[in-house]
């Protein structure tokens, strides 16, 4: 429990989201895959751009479960559940999501809305066990404080309107269409009336209403024409295969592609689609004839050429990979991702100056995403730097909340490098920071 007697203050929320990051860690199944994390940070991260001024450090995640849910975590943690992923029509759908649990975090609501009582982390985490399955919650005991969890987090009638205002702006500003809003909102509530018995887990803490629907409109008709930057729609698609591909039913997303590639034959994203999903299956030889199709018919996209890069690399074509990644990185040079797979691929070949390079390279572009300093570990660590393979190990524990093996690792890194090298001051105040963090 909190320590506080009111409400959490905002150093309070920082530590609730960082012990609830390492609960649900325990209790829950994330979604494995890079492209999938990225695309939601993306998101994310282009309306926090957009939204002034950040107390907080915001860090996204996608929990395996096909329930339509999402859920903002005091102090900058937000969950959207893999199921609310694939139902949505259009990025700019899950953007108006995010936008909306933004505001929540920013505005400090859970904070302004649950009045004297303090809120721990277990009755948060019990709340979300509860709304995915009602005998797990039970098994662990947590249902009393999953029902008290509840009424605190379903969000005052003010408060989601104010979501709903603010989050339609900043992701307006951040070249989304606000009508996104809109179009979600009419998800969740044709959802409920198709399932009345089975209701949306998202429609629990945030209730939709004709009141909220049309102020939605409202706000959107206010702002007016806005500088739309429109997220592709097949990036979406992708995502979305990708958490299809780890169903049961697998097979039925790639001979739903190759259906719409014979009645579309020359669609580029349509033949990209198939030979992705074809690929995630196993079928080399066929994904190749098709992802060099859709190349042929439209070779300046990004994405697609950094499918191309990650295909090569599994099949150890690693002069046409590289190429493939060059392609990308002319196109869109700030992509992390496409450094991680260029820096994977570089590994993979031998290459492990110039793979610890872009893996640097993903890490600066994106500094709160533990992938590029782990593989930065281990390839400093294969070139004899063991003191920077220690540091950088050090970093990805401490993304993922494992404050003491990231101490460990600092530790190593320090006693390698000593004190008064430049690597060692570093070490030694993250060090610093960490400790004086657990007293």
């Amino acid at each position: 429990m909190l320590p506080s007697i009111g409400p959490p203050t905002e150093d309070e929320e920082t530590k609730i989201s960082r012990e609830f990051r390492r609960e649900a860690r325990k209790h829950l199944k994330f979604v494995n895959s890079p492209e999938v994390e990225r695309f939601v940070d993306r998101i994310g991260r282009r309306i926090i751009s957009a939204a002034g001024p950040q107390v907080f450090d915001y860090r996204f995640f996608v929990v395996d479960d096909n329930q339509l849910n999402a859920f903002a975590v005091p102090g900058g943690s937000i969950y959207l559940f893999s199921g609310l992923i694939e139902r949505a029509k259009t990025t700019d759908e899950l953007a108006g999501v995010l936008g909306h649990e933004i505001v929540h975090i920013k505005g400090r609501h859970l904070a302004r809305n649950s009045g004297p009582d303090p809120i721990s982390v277990l009755s948060l985490l019990s709340m979300v066990l509860l709304a995915r399955s009602s005998s797990g919650a039970q098994a662990a005991g947590m249902v009393g404080q999953a029902v008290a969890a509840a009424r605190q987090a379903s969000y005052s009638r003010q408060l989601e309107m104010e979501s709903d205002t603010l989050g339609a702006r900043y992701m307006a500003a951040a070249g989304f269409d606000p009508k996104g809003v809109i179009g979600f909102l009419k998800t969740l509530d044709q959802e409920r009336a198709l399932n009345p018995i089975d209701v949306p887990a998202y429609v629990m803490s945030h209730p939709v209403t004709q009141e909220r629907v049309a102020n939605a409109e409202l706000v959107v008709k206010s702002l007016g024409a806005s500088d739309i930057r429109p997220d592709d729609l097949d990036t979406l698609k992708k995502v979305q295969t990708i958490i299809r591909m780890e169903r049961p039913n697998r097979d039925t997303v790639v001979t739903e592609y190759a259906k719409q590639v014979q009645q579309n034959p020359a669609n580029p994203e349509l033949l990209h689609l198939l030979a992705f999903a074809q690929q995630l299956k196993g079928d080399l030889p066929a994904a190749k004839r098709n992802y060099e199709q859709a190349r042929k018919l439209k070779p300046d996209h990004p994405g697609r050429q950094r499918d191309l890069g990650q295909f090569y690399t599994q099949t150890e074509d690693f002069v046409a990979a590289r190429a493939a990644f060059d392609r990308a990185l002319a196109l869109e040079p700030n992509e992390p991702l496409t450094y991680l797979f260029l820096g994977q691929m570089l590994e993979k070949s031998g290459d492990l100056r110039s793979a610890a390079g872009a893996y640097l390279n993903a890490h600066n572009l994106a500094p709160h995403w533990d992938r590029p300093p782990q593989r930065l570990g281990f390839v400093y660590g294969k070139l004899d730097r063991l003191g920077d393979g220690h540091y950088y190990l050090g970093r990805s524990y401490l993304l993922q909340d494992e404050d003491e093996r990231a101490i460990a690792e600092f530790e190593r890194g320090l006693k390698i490098t000593g004190a008064n090298t430049p690597r060692g001051q570093v070490i030694a105040e993250e060090l610093k920071v960490l400790k004086n963090r657990k007293k």
